[in-house]
């Protein structure tokens, strides 16, 4: 079987050593992402059995990315890469629609297994953090946690992490082909929902979510 796969990562050596490995197995890789926005636009375009996706990445992370693939494309698997193993991020990215999680550290070395699972439709954790994980769900089966994408609307997420990245509200409303008053009404709704009343407030919750990062 033919597996097609686009990588989305924005870091040059990620992208290459990740190709170079799927090529070594016979699995064809089609796109190469730096962004989630290019990400998304890749998968809809050339509709992958897989994307490799990076959670942190600027313009629109991966967690959004992998949302909106699901939607126009929902035969396609995601799998997601990260370095961050806590239960909140594994979380948002099976609720955004991934079918596997992989540290970034072990990736190279369960990459063909995770893809293997995925293709025929199962689901696949590292592991690294399968134990540690499941242990967090029967410590907490009442857990009350909303992700972030329960909280807000798709476009509210996108302006907020462009916000967070320092973008001025000009530009947000440029590259989002609205009016600058639609952006302000934005800022607005997601300041009530958070009850974040300041451009550092919002940059620090969009860093403790993952819908940005310090690197």
């Amino acid at each position: 079987m033919d597996i097609k796969v686009i990588i989305a990562d924005d870091h040059a050596i990620i992208r290459e050593g990740l190709k170079s490995l799927l090529e070594k197995q016979n699995i064809s890789v089609i796109g190469i992402a730096q962004n989630g926005r290019e990400a998304v636009d890749l998968a809809i375009d050339l509709e992958p059995d897989i994307v490799m996706m990076d959670i942190s990445m600027p313009d629109l992370n991966g967690m959004e990315a992998t949302s909106r693939i699901k939607k126009e494309i929902p035969d396609t698997r995601v799998i997601a890469l990260s370095m961050h193993s806590t239960k909140k991020f594994i979380d948002d990215m099976f609720v955004a629609g991934a079918s596997a999680y992989i540290l970034k550290e072990c990736a190279f070395k369960e990459l063909y297994q995770a893809i293997q699972e995925v293709i025929k439709g199962n689901f696949y954790l590292s592991p690294a953090i399968a134990r540690t994980y499941v242990e967090s769900h029967m410590a907490n089966p009442e857990d009350t946690y909303t992700p972030v994408f329960k909280q807000m609307t798709e476009k509210e997420r996108e302006v907020l992490q462009l916000i967070a990245e320092g973008a001025k509200t000009k530009d947000i409303a440029d590259a989002l082909h609205v009016s600058t008053k639609t952006i302000e009404t934005h800022r607005r709704n997601i300041m009530k929902k958070l009850n974040i009343y300041s451009i550092a407030g919002l940059t620090k919750y969009a860093i403790k979510e993952g819908i940005i990062s310090l690197d």
